[in-house]
């Protein structure tokens, strides 16, 4: 396949039961089908559904939309599309896992497509009314570095299974509005159940996320970058890789601190707490060679 210099990417899930036996089936055939049109991206597939982030030229992403419609039977699968100069995938990966959003939490399946999901346009009526109702991030920390909702709690999760642990040591309100969003909307899906369970009564999901929200409301109410899970790290208010964050070598968060790899001059980051002991190099490789290089120099003294 010759190399595209404009990616195109799509995002999609779907809460869907599918047979723990035919998982390695469905793994298969979609790999392969994927393969042959050398697509890139994550796809995991569950027994309770599918959710994937795919590339490709935009002719294979078109037949990609048809098939997975066809191979899941869900005629209504809505996709999150976006275009790119930075290739996002270097590969491809279709995974099996127990759940398609990591929660832990296998019971907590939606049930129906809709669950007092919000479209853009009625979220940013409502946060930015008079009087907005409390708004929760239900993202990891290191997704919020890049940037929030305006006025939006972040609960600091280090992972999204730590959303139920922090929703029962909280003091969010049962009885009043309460509104949640994540990346692509997911996440939501599983947490306004987690809500539910604890006698959140009245919880509202953003439809589509960050992604769909900035499709709409470009330097509306949301503030800075939306972090993603690829090569492109955070999109800006476009939805175009901004370049302002990178993955810290150190630990694999995000950082806003660039700097030049002493070994092959590439850029890099790194984060506030791996400065201190990470050397000057952008990744394991060039760590080698600069710990060997320092060797060198110490015994020619």
């Amino acid at each position: 396949m010759v190399e595209t210099s404009q990616w195109h990417i799509t995002s999609f899930y779907r809460f869907v039961r599918i047979e723990e036996s035919g998982l390695g089936a469905l793994k298969s055939e979609l790999k392969g089908w994927m393969l042959a049109r050398g697509m890139k991206g994550l796809v995991i597939v569950a027994p309770e559904g599918i959710n994937g982030t795919v590339s490709g030229s935009l002719e294979t992403i078109g037949d990609f939309k048809s098939y997975i419609r066809s191979l899941i039977e869900v005629a209504d699968l809505r996709f999150k599309d976006s275009e790119s100069t930075v290739r996002p995938f270097r590969r491809l990966s279709v995974d099996c896992r127990d759940e398609i959003v990591g929660m832990k939490r296998t019971d907590l399946v939606p049930e129906s497509e809709e669950d007092h999901h919000l479209t853009a346009s009625e979220w940013h009526a409502m946060i930015t009314s008079e009087n907005p109702p409390v708004v929760i991030d239900t993202r990891n920390k290191y997704e919020t570095l890049a940037g929030k909702f305006r006025g939006a709690v972040d609960p600091a999760l280090k992972t999204f299974s730590d959303l139920p642990e922090y929703l029962d040591s909280s003091n969010l309100p049962k009885d009043e509005p309460v509104l949640i969003y994540c990346t692509g909307g997911i996440r939501c899906e599983k947490a306004i159940l987690a809500m539910r369970d604890r006698g959140f009564d009245k919880v509202y999901q953003l439809r589509d996320g960050i992604l769909g929200y900035l499709a709409e409301f470009p330097n509306g109410e949301y503030e800075g970058d939306c972090f993603v899970f690829d090569d492109r790290v955070a999109l800006d208010q476009a939805l175009q890789p901004s370049g302002r964050y990178g993955i810290c070598p150190g630990c694999g968060l995000t950082s806003n601190d660039k700097r030049q790899c002493d070994i092959c001059a590439r850029d890099y980051f790194v984060c506030t707490e791996c400065n201190p002991t990470w050397p000057p190099v952008c990744g394991k490789t060039c760590r080698d060679r600069w710990r060997q290089a320092n060797k060198l120099e110490a015994r020619s003294r």
